[in-house]
């Protein structure tokens, strides 16, 4: 009897560990922006603001007209990391963690919507107002819709933006999935930098 009660409390602690999610904030002291960052298992997440006035002077830099520099800089842009914590194993493919930002949502006044993904600027650009090379850096600044994370500190980052306005509070629903199995969690309070 008391094995097999040992044995149940050590299945639920082991299911309690993997379902724990551990999410801290911080705020820059030198720029004021704000970070969250978002810890299970071998999933890491951070989100870090970006002002609308860096992201615009990216992206002007990049050959942008103006008025859609303008268009993303005031979309809630994110400096995105992704990062696979796992430790090495014989099989490393069943521990790596695959990510599609097209499962993400924002909850904002009770709306719920999917995240604005880099194909979705792209496709709304005429060919004459974003120059091939522009495009490029677009593409190339922006956090891949689709990746596979392998453990060992597989990461990649870049700009996420969430169609929403500078200053708005949203609450985040991510998704992934390690070895088939989808995982989800809720990220509250997040708020896209002020235009200042």
């Amino acid at each position: 009897m008391f094995k097999l009660h040992h044995s149940l409390l050590l299945l639920l602690s082991i299911q309690s560990t993997a379902a724990f999610s551990a999410i801290s904030h911080s705020t820059n002291p030198e720029t004021g922006l704000k970070g969250w960052k978002f810890d299970r298992g071998d999933m890491q997440l951070e989100l870090i603001q970006r002002l609308p006035d860096q992201t615009r002077g990216f992206f002007l830099a990049r050959g942008f007209k103006r008025n859609i520099a303008d268009q993303i800089a005031n979309a809630c842009v994110f400096q995105t990391i992704i990062r696979n914590t796992g430790s090495a194993t014989e099989q490393n493919d069943r521990n790596a963690i695959t990510v599609s930002l097209k499962h993400w949502r924002t909850t904002f006044k009770h709306k719920i919507q999917p995240l604005k993904l880099k194909e979705d600027w792209i496709e709304n650009w005429p060919l004459s107002s974003v120059k091939p090379a522009a495009r490029h850096a677009f593409r190339w600044a922006s956090f891949p819709t689709e990746q596979t994370f392998h453990p060992t500190g597989d990461y990649n980052w870049g700009m996420i933006t969430f169609g929403l306005s500078p200053g708005d509070v949203f609450d985040l629903q991510i998704q992934w999935q390690i070895a088939d199995k989808t995982h989800q969690a809720l990220i509250k309070n997040i708020q896209c930098a002020e235009d200042r």
